[in-house]
């Protein structure tokens, strides 16, 4: 089961309201995953002309929605969040008494997760002299977060901030680097479990 990217409420699988005498049980098989959506990264900078974009959260798994569900995870079976993107990097300056060089930052890496984020683009120069656009940050895949892409590069002489990693298991999505401009925070991750508020769950977990 796949989450999607349109919420950050929203989850994979969702147990539903039931009577309060009803008995839930939710059992993930040796095969089974449920995964949440990977956030997409955050843009670069324009140059000089804002900050890196944040990168966007990811969703969750399993979605609680009755109280004193049992929740099985049969070893082999995973249940897990989505991942947030990484950051956009911040732009550069370089100016001298001929020119005004301008570049732009990297994009954040989408974070792990089903479906996984998307890059984010990179920074024009947003003005000045010459070109250095950043490059696009990497998609991530149901395992492992994009990389940031790096920034421009205007003539040797102005550079824009790569952006952040977008993230999985191992490591939470990066922010992007500051240069003349800031770069974005990195996203948070999504839950592998979400529950009303309140409600009671129990776990036996032989799995992911």
């Amino acid at each position: 089961f796949c989450s999607d990217k349109s919420n950050v409420a929203n989850c994979a699988l969702k147990t539903g309201s039931w009577d309060s005498t009803a008995t839930v049980q939710v059992d993930v098989g040796s095969s089974g995953e449920v995964l949440g959506a990977g956030g997409d990264g955050g843009r670069g900078a324009d140059g000089i002309n804002n900050n890196g974009q944040p990168g966007s959260d990811g969703t969750s798994a399993l979605g609680i929605e009755h109280n004193g569900v049992t929740v099985n995870i049969a070893s082999g079976g995973v249940l897990r969040c989505g991942f947030g993107g990484g950051g956009g990097g911040g732009g550069g300056r370089q100016t001298d008494k001929r020119r005004d060089r301008r570049a732009g930052g990297g994009g954040g890496g989408g974070g792990a997760g089903c479906p996984a984020g998307n890059g984010g683009q990179g920074g024009d120069t947003g003005g000045g002299f010459g070109s250095g656009a950043g490059q696009p940050g990497g998609a991530g895949t149901e395992t492992t977060g994009g990389g940031g892409g790096g920034g421009g590069n205007n003539d040797g002489q102005a550079g824009g901030a790569s952006g952040g990693s977008g993230g999985q298991a191992s490591s939470n999505a990066g922010s992007g680097g500051n240069n003349n401009t800031s770069g974005g925070s990195g996203g948070g991750n999504g839950a592998a479990i979400r529950r009303t508020s309140g409600f009671n769950v129990t776990i036996n977990n032989s799995g992911t």
